[in-house]
């Protein structure tokens, strides 16, 4: 019975100090970090739009110089400011009515702690018309980072872009 009391008790101590008390600078922390992601979210929104209206320079604007950027094809390198401008410029050239539907923005997490960090998500599908009369739809998921102006400086974008350049290509040979 010793044992068990004693096992109770320890169980109670370790549970108590594991938990981390809840303070007035956490709440501050967390109510500031989430702030920043709707201004970051906003800023996101933004640069969305002019690329859905074909406005690359407007977009860029959105961008840091430094920006790194990760593209979605297959066996990319990490890409520059300019070398996502480019491939968002080829889309605007190669397709008419580009779309975002059904978008879900969501706050990005610290790795540590799990609390928002000001850093933006978002999945949706990207739809659109190609050049070879193709209908597209893509599944879509991104991450961005963000420096203290708001310009995102590090990108991260996750879709099928060869299974999208595949079909494209398939209608294309078919004209």
């Amino acid at each position: 019975m010793k044992k068990v009391i004693f096992c109770v008790i320890l169980s109670v101590a370790l549970a108590a100090c594991t938990q981390a008390p809840k303070t007035d600078e956490t709440a501050s922390k967390r109510a500031s970090a989430l702030a920043l992601y709707q201004q970051n979210m906003t800023a996101l929104k933004t640069g969305l739009q002019a690329f859905q209206n074909e406005q690359i320079d407007i977009w860029a604007q959105g961008i840091a110089d430094n920006c790194v950027w990760n593209s979605g094809m297959y066996g990319s390198s990490p890409g520059t400011k300019a070398d996502w401008s480019n491939v968002l410029s080829s889309y605007a050239t190669d397709w008419d009515s580009i779309r975002l539907n059904n978008a879900v923005y969501l706050p990005g997490l610290d790795s540590a702690s799990f609390e928002p960090d000001g850093s933006v998500r978002y999945y949706g599908q990207w739809t659109g018309v190609h050049k070879s009369g193709l209908h597209t739809s893509i599944s879509f998921y991104g991450t961005y980072e963000f420096d203290t102006t708001n310009k995102i400086v590090n990108a991260t974008d996750f879709f099928d872009i060869g299974g999208m350049m595949n079909a494209v290509m398939a209608k294309s040979k078919q004209k």
